[in-house]
């Protein structure tokens, strides 16, 4: 009897724990998962980079502001079962497609500079081509989104006297 009342117990304080402590913690993938290996020297990490919980059915839209003067790394990661990826840049203003990596066979990183800033929306899905359908349902992963930059190199000025 006393066994089956700590049984009980036992169930009633699991039962209390938040979900969010027992689901996947996506808040830093980009910065722990595959990205962490297209860290390149000489950039530095960039503040809007993200990481997301989604699974194959979903589909996420970001919009980042790139600044002007600057060359940035994109690299998309995410479990292996879920992968290619599949992103498309898409100039906020004018709604303009200025790249899809469907063209690239599903490449993960992209390099890009902009001489002027410029507000992007980055529509993302996981399209889990080596996954069952089963897989696909339950299926639920992160998806980081490093983005690293640095400043153009500077311009050496020639004066003549």
């Amino acid at each position: 009897m006393r066994h089956n009342n700590y049984i009980k117990t036992l169930g009633f304080l699991l039962l209390l724990i938040p979900v969010t402590v027992i689901s996947q913690d996506c808040n830093d993938h980009h910065t722990e998962g595959d990205c962490r290996y297209d860290l390149q020297r000489g950039y530095k990490l960039y503040s809007q980079s993200k990481s997301v919980s989604m699974s194959p059915l979903d589909s996420v839209e970001l919009n980042i502001v790139f600044y002007g003067q600057k060359d940035y790394i994109l690299s998309f990661c995410t479990h292996k079962k879920m992968y290619p990826i599949h992103f498309v840049l898409e100039d906020q203003q004018t709604g303009q497609v200025l790249y899809d990596n469907e063209e690239d066979k599903y490449l993960e990183s992209l390099g890009v500079g902009f001489d002027v800033t410029k507000s992007l929306i980055i529509n993302i899905e996981v399209l889990a081509r080596q996954s069952t359908e089963e897989e696909i349902k339950g299926n639920v992963g992160c998806l980081g989104l490093l983005i690293q930059y640095k400043n153009y190199a500077k311009k050496k000025v020639q004066l003549q006297l």
